[in-house]
């Protein structure tokens, strides 16, 4: 055994190969059905459905349901069952393709798993309706709770803390001046448990009453601070950061706006994301140039901004929506809805990559004639199929992982999870992966 060691470790000293890591899904909605209806306007439905990251695999998942969120182990989906005219609840078992759903008939716009998985908070309303209102509901035994009403349709009122214990969302206050289209919005945060409510701060806002589609989508990050766009001084829509517990507000972009106003086409927004732990985010602009959307990636530690694009055509305006980044952070993907006058629809998804500085879109080339390949509504979620390598199961890769796949080698033993290379054998080939990830690392 000791000759058979010292082999590995002699191979693992000159391996210089680099192998693939586990398969990655990008889960979102898909687009399988427009209509147009006279006086109402378009009609879509959807399926839930995952693509690999080189679009070489697509799947549907769950016919006639749209899904919201996604558990933190990737494990379950929370979606909505819209078959037969209805609209359930559901928690979908990836895994197992178990679906459990409740009975209850209930209009969700947006909703999310709360720390415990049975409780699953929605907003409520009419998107032609000036405001929304919070729910939380329990799959245990089908209850339904108010946390507030009289919500702003203007930003999204469905940000979680990175615990996902506590709900931040908008109301707007008293204002003196009611014909100026500059409202106050009282920030509120509510512990989802015990319902303890306390006003964090009161920022001035454009009052975007009745868009209901591109809402302004704060990011609850894990450092403590809430970001979101709003007004400056000179009616600048600029990045802003607030302190989650103070409520301190610090300004973060000065982006000169040009004297364009801002239009219900040209709005800025942090892309929407689950992820809590980014160093880097994806915001939307109004570009000074042409009056409409960009796009620009946030670094936090640095505090600067990097323009990533705008992907407007000539005869349709290109606004995007939802982020989710690689497991690696190298890259981003982010969805889209293509406005084109009266039609709005889902794009492509598309895929930056921060380290060749390059954009892909999945499914090839889009354009409004064609549309999409893949049209994505949010969110979108991009999860890797666990932790291969992690054989111990403490959801790290180290040394002891080796040890474990080195004693199962010897032993001719084999075990999924320590199959890290993925070619459905278990032997030095993934030593020598494992190893080159933990030493990058």
């Amino acid at each position: 055994r000791n000759i058979k060691m010292k082999k590995i470790i002699s191979i693992l000293i000159l391996a210089t190969l680099c192998f693939s890591q586990t398969e990655d899904w990008i889960y979102y909605n898909h687009m399988t059905e427009y209509d147009w209806v006279q006086f109402a306007g378009p009609s879509m439905e959807y399926s839930v459905a995952r693509i690999n990251s080189d679009s070489s695999e697509n799947e549907i998942n769950l016919e006639g349901h749209q899904y919201y969120d996604i558990s933190e182990d990737g494990s379950q989906l929370l979606c909505f069952d819209y078959e037969n005219q209805t609209s359930n609840p559901c928690i979908y078992n990836i895994e197992t393709t178990e679906k459990n759903c409740s009975t209850s008939d209930i209009f969700a716009l947006k909703a999310k798993f709360t720390i415990d998985a049975n409780e699953v908070l929605y907003l409520s309303g009419d998107q032609s309706a000036s405001s929304l209102a919070l729910y939380k509901y329990s799959f245990m035994d089908s209850s339904v709770s108010l946390i507030s009403d009289s919500l702003s349709m203007g930003i999204d009122n469905m940000t979680l803390s990175p615990d996902r214990e506590k709900v931040v969302y908008f109301k707007l206050t008293e204002d003196e001046n009611s014909e100026d289209y500059l409202m106050n919005y009282d920030v509120i945060i509510t512990h989802i448990e015990s319902g303890e409510t306390s006003i964090l701060t009161t920022i001035p806002y454009l009052d975007f009453n009745n868009v209901g589609i591109w809402n302004n989508s704060p990011y609850w990050s894990d450092n403590g601070f809430i970001y979101l766009t709003f007004l400056d001084e000179n009616n600048c829509n600029q990045l802003f950061a607030i302190h989650s517990t103070i409520g301190y507000v610090m300004q973060l972009t000065n982006n000169a706006c040009g004297g364009i106003e801002n239009t219900l086409y040209c709005f800025s927004s942090i892309l929407e994301t689950k992820e809590t732990d980014l160093d880097k985010f994806v915001y939307s602009f109004c570009d000074d140039l042409n009056g409409t959307f960009g796009n620009q990636i946030y670094d936090i530690n640095s505090g600067e901004s990097s323009y990533l694009g705008s992907f407007n055509g000539d005869n349709y305006i290109s606004i995007a929506m939802s982020q989710s980044w690689s497991p690696d952070r190298t890259k981003v993907v982010f969805s889209e809805w293509v406005h084109g006058g009266l039609v709005i629809v889902p794009g492509p998804m598309r895929i930056y990559n921060t380290l060749t500085d390059s954009i892909t879109v999945l499914g090839g080339a889009f354009n409004s004639d064609e549309g999409a390949t893949y049209p994505a509504a949010s969110p979108i979620m991009w999860f890797e199929d666990g932790l291969a390598g992690d054989v111990n199961g403490d959801s790290l890769l180290n040394v002891q992982d080796i040890v474990i796949i080195v004693n199962m080698i010897m032993a001719g033993e084999n075990n999924s999870s320590a199959d890290y290379n993925g070619d459905g054998e278990v032997n030095i080939l993934d030593i020598v992966a494992l190893v080159q990830v933990i030493l990058s690392n």
